[in-house]
């Protein structure tokens, strides 16, 4: 297997986690693509609606987060150089 190779299936190992604002929710991304949400016990009767939303926002945006720091880490692993990483800016705050 060629470094490119390597490379890619680095890529595509990448292990993310993030939590939401408030710590209510965090997310982890498997290597697989999966997704797993954990709740903390008590958010859903504490929370309004929209608390609820904000929280599993952030802490998907926190996820997506980590996922990008370890993307661009790897780039400079394998290139020497996060070239062709644009910076990450969450949705709404362009």
């Amino acid at each position: 297997m060629g470094r490119l190779e390597r490379y890619q299936d680095d890529v595509a190992a990448i292990h993310a986690t993030g939590t939401s604002t408030y710590g209510w929710v965090t997310v982890t991304r498997a290597g697989d693509g999966e997704l797993d949400v954990r709740i903390r016990p008590g958010m859903l009767r504490t929370l309004a609606d929209t608390e609820i939303a904000a929280e599993i926002r952030s802490a998907l945006l926190a996820t997506l987060a980590d996922h990008h720091h370890k993307y661009r880490q790897l780039r400079i692993d394998y290139f020497g150089s996060p070239v062709g990483v644009r910076a990450f800016t969450p949705p709404g705050h362009s």
